[in-house]
């Protein structure tokens, strides 16, 4: 029940409020401002009036009643679809389905709606914040002031829709059985998901038996269950979402059982729902023997989280494996692993790699064909090592199906998931060439051999995680497909049963231990570090934002403060060395971006200073990043509707929602100087910049020691000469290593020059000129950047070169153009170079795909340092956290028996934003990267700078 306060403003607010009382009638006061006002005022005279007492505050609404023709629309047009829905199931004689619509039908008919621009009412916080504090546009209101009610709002495909009786601690998915087992749910209701609805917010809910979040509700929630997707026809897709819109304005029902005041709806068993309850625990899958998801030695179906991260170790008796998985995309799994064998020698000659035991490396990939469902299991398709040296290689097709804690695989595997031979191989219907497998591993591994996939022997795995009671803990039973025949141990396997039994615990939420007992005769045991590249954070110290109110602003341009403003861009860390030319009603701003990764929240900053010191016939803000001495982009702001926004009188726009309101633009040219414009032009002051920053370089699997490593430190410094040439060095100092621990320092034999191979060389110096060059930075047009240089470009090469560059604003097109002449450095570390020449340069083609949300397609066309020829792929993905990981790999007209061990030159890197790990906003990012096997073949030059990266505003991939 509700008491109306009715309020009005004809250029005046006319507010009537609706105060709740134990009984059935609403009692109603009207009042009337002088508008527009700010909800503190209409709040506060309310609450002197005493009618705030009762108020329960996650209920409280504010709707604007002569604003109620665009809801009454969006009404008419539902009921018109449901009527037209209840006809088509009608019309195929699917009653029961007809009467659900006709029953939704009448209950949206019933609903009061009031059109809701302001979310959540609160007098304390609209007290104290200006984003709690809107400013109320005259015309007509009603304020809705609810004592806490003791029942929730049930509606959607429901037998009986209405109000229930409220149980503290009760899931979504507990009352949704509760009301199924009393009341009975309507034909084609949505078995998999309800949506929890609380004022203007929607939380979607899981509930079925194989998925259910542990969503609760407060009382006054609206508990939506809509249709089953797939049982509307297409034309009806968007009638659930249109629904659950339409009661984001819900006020009350003034259906018949409400009119009469009937006893609201009741349900057996209304209880909390226990916290032993599986819907309570942490489902998420664990990690295998092997480091990617799955049981012990088989795999699952299961996919982490976007962007899960973990780092495993695994002892298995006759393999020790380390690896990292990624999970790459929410339907993709990557795995990088290297395996020791104990018991076996990395080779027979000590010369070469002393007592140092074997390693491998491989890499593994699983992706999701399709994600579980009601009736369907989830199932993936997975490869293992299959670019590696073949020692593991296995295809398999696997299924997962959840029974609550229960979760259960089903799968086909091949190759050394397949060795048991249970079954004909099934692909054998297709052609006999997948009956027998060929025998024998790669050489020199990294090769894909897709002749190989899903062929020969065929095996059935499968198994069970039971997540226990004790959240922390899961059990898991498999049985194995391998019978170990075809192992390369260095001792023979010994298998005394299929079936493996093991524990998972999870330590923490970063750290997991994992005890099995496999093959009937061997203990077993792993260990994950965990974490999450789509949800790592830092908190952050930051300046408060500007309120830009109006006594702040100036009257006229001639009274305003440039340098000042300047002096603000910096304290807000938005903008350094501002420049501010003027012109008729526009101002606009060249500068540097400062501290914030996010660019909107620096000209969200930046414009709340201009709004705060421009005078109101400054009617557009120019926002001009400049990069290099050059305009980048400009982000153009309509300044009445930027003020408006921010000083919350744009009803129902948050005072945060600024991005929408920047509009990019190819930049304009900057004034010359002199130019009568400019109102703060300062001349450019050049000085040295030094620095240090350090560094470790390590190695895996190495014949000497399986892991090797420098950390040391770069000495740089940087000068501009003038507004294009730029003097750039950095000096290397080594302060650990264990690279002295190398006994051989040539790359071998091979058929290439050697243009990385003798790296050994080069690390053995404990202070090197790492690089010097000068460069020199032109803008050639809107969208043309072009840069040259010469110098010591970097560890292993000199000499000279030029990139040009093709980058609309905004556009997910980027191409360039860059070619090198340059010569190999002697190993000294000094500036003397080699006799070894070269002409290389490649053509390349940047792409941020829209169908791969968040990722960078690079195409290099052109000629390696060793003379090859051909192209290189990188592909990065960034997570919402910044962190961005890729992978590259270089394909050329070199054999894979000229190039070597590895087949071709492919790596992996991973670029963090310096933010995550400091309290203080910054642009740096810090970076990592991994290189398997470094041969000759696909090798570029590592150039300090590239356009594209110094160009990223344009069309932000890494500084958003």
């Amino acid at each position: 029940m509700m008491k109306p306060m009715k309020f009005m403003l004809r250029n005046t607010l006319l507010i009537s409020v609706l105060f709740s009382l134990n009984a059935v009638a609403e009692q109603q006061a009207t009042y009337q401002f002088e508008g527009p006002v700010r909800l503190q005022q209409v709040l506060d005279d309310a609450e002197s009036k005493g009618l705030l007492a009762d108020a329960y505050w996650p209920l409280v609404r504010l709707a604007k009643t002569d604003d109620q023709a665009e809801i009454e629309q969006q009404r008419n047009q539902i009921l018109e679809q449901l009527t037209e829905l209840e006809q088509y199931w009608q019309s195929r004689r699917e009653t029961e389905k007809a009467q659900s619509a006709g029953l939704l039908k009448s209950q949206v008919t019933s609903w009061q709606l009031g059109k809701q621009l302001w979310g959540q009412i609160s007098i304390e916080n609209a007290r104290v914040e200006l984003a709690s504090n809107p400013l109320l546009p005259a015309g007509e209101y009603k304020l809705y002031v609810p004592e806490r009610p003791d029942s929730i709002h049930v509606y959607g495909v429901v037998n009986a829709p209405g109000d229930y009786r409220y149980a503290s601690g009760k899931t979504v998915a507990d009352w949704l059985n509760s009301i199924d087992d009393s009341e009975g749910l309507g034909a084609a209701y949505n078995k998999s998901q309800a949506v929890r609805i609380r004022q203007n917010q929607q939380q979607p809910a899981d509930w079925a038996y194989y998925k259910q979040g542990d969503a609760e509700l407060l009382p006054g929630d609206i508990l939506w269950l809509g249709f089953e997707p797939n049982q509307l026809p297409p034309k009806f897709k968007n009638l659930n979402s249109d629904i659950r819109d339409l009661l984001t304005h819900f006020v009350a029902n003034e259906a018949e059982r409400n009119n009469l005041n009937l006893p609201i709806h009741e349900v057996e068993n209304n209880h909390a729902t226990s916290s032993w309850h599986w819907s309570r625990r942490d489902l998420s899958p664990s990690y295998g023997d092997y480091g990617s998801i799955g049981l012990l030695q088989t795999p699952t179906a299961r996919m982490a989280e976007e962007g899960a991260l973990a780092i495993t170790y695994s002892d298995m008796d006759v393999y020790r494996r380390y690896t990292v998985n990624l999970q790459l995309l929410p339907w993709l799994e990557t795995t990088a692993f290297y395996t020791e064998f104990p018991n076996r020698r990395y080779s027979h000659v000590p010369d070469f790699s002393g007592d140092n035991i074997y390693a491998d490396k491989g890499f593994d990939i699983k992706a999701r064909l399709w994600e579980e469902s009601y009736w369907v299991p989830e199932v993936s398709v997975g490869f293992r090592d299959f670019v590696g040296t073949g020692l593991f290689d296995a295809e398999y097709i696997v299924a997962n199906k959840r029974f609550g804690p229960v979760d259960v695989s089903l799968g086909l595997g091949f190759g050394r998931l397949g060795t048991r031979d249970d079954l004909t191989n099934p692909f054998c219907e297709l052609s006999d060439e997948y009956c027998d497998r060929e025998t024998g591993y790669g050489s020199g591994g990294g090769q894909l051999e897709y002749d190989r996939w899903f062929t020969g022997p065929a095996a059935v795995f499968g198994g069970v995680e039971y997540h226990t009671p004790w959240e922390p803990l899961s059990l898991k039973a498999e049985y194995e497909s391998n019978d170990y025949s075809d192992e390369r141990a260095g001792v023979p396997i010994k298998v005394d049963s299929r079936w493996n039994f093991g524990a998972n615990y999870r330590v923490t939420d970063y750290f997991d231990v994992q005890l099995s007992y496999e093959r009937g005769n061997t203990f077993m045991f792993n260990f994950s570090l965990r974490t999450n590249f789509g949800t790592l954070s830092q908190i952050k110290v930051t300046p408060d934002k500007t309120v830009p109110t109006p006594e702040k602003r100036k009257e006229s341009l001639d009274e305003v403060n440039w340098s000042a403003m300047n002096l603000a861009m910096r304290e807000q860390g938005a903008f350094s060395a501002a420049r501010f030319a003027a012109e008729d009603d526009e101002v606009t701003l060249f500068a540097y971006h400062l501290r914030y990764r996010d660019s909107s929240e620096a000209y969200d900053r930046a414009a709340r200073i201009m709004a705060a010191e421009l005078p109101d016939s400054v009617k557009t803000y120019n926002l001009v990043d400049m990069t290099l001495f050059d305009p980048n982009v400009n982000t153009r702001v309509n300044a009445d509707k930027f003020k408006d926004r921010v000083l919350n009188k744009d009803p129902g726009k948050s005072v945060d929602e600024t991005d929408e309101l920047f509009e990019r633009l190819d930049s304009p040219d900057m004034p010359a100087d002199g130019d009568e414009s400019w109102m703060l032009n300062p001349k450019n002051q050049f000085s040295n910049r030094y620095g240090l920053k350090p560094f470790l370089d390590q190695s895996f699997g190495n014949p000497e020691t399986f892991y090797t490593y420098q950390l040391g430190v770069y000495a740089f410094g940087r000068r501009w000469l003038t507004d294009n040439v730029e003097l750039f060095g950095e000096v290397g100092f080594n302060i650990a290593t264990n690279y002295d621990d190398f006994l051989f320092l040539d790359g071998g034999e091979d058929a290439l020059p050697d243009v990385r191979t003798n790296i050994r060389r080069y690390v053995q110096n404990d202070i090197w000129l790492d690089s010097a060059q000068v460069t020199y930075h032109k803008r050639l047009g809107q969208d043309w950047f072009a840069m040259a240089y010469a110098g010591y470009l970097e560890r292993m090469f000199g000499g000279v070169g030029a990139e040009v560059l093709y980058k609309p604003v905004d556009s997910r097109w980027a191409f360039g153009l860059r070619a090198n002449r340059v010569r190999q450095r002697d190993f000294n570390g000094g500036s003397g170079f080699l006799d070894y020449e070269v002409t290389t340069g490649f053509a390349s083609v940047y792409y941020q795909m829209p169908w791969l949300s968040d990722s960078l397609l690079q195409l290099d066309f052109g000629q390696f340092l060793a003379g090859d020829k051909g192209v290189n792929v990188t592909m990065q993905k960034r997570f919402d956290s910044g962190v961005v990981a890729g992978a590259y790999a270089a394909f050329t007209d070199v054999s894979s028996e000229e190039y070597g061990e590895g087949s071709f030159t492919k790596g992996f890197f991973i670029s963090i934003p310096f933010d995550l790990m400091s309290i203080r906003p910054t642009r740096e990012r810090v970076g990592f990267s991994w290189v398997p096997l470094s041969r000759n073949g696909g090798q570029q030059l590592q150039r300090r700078t590239r356009l594209y990266d110094y160009t990223d505003d344009r069309a932000p991939f890494y500084s958003r």
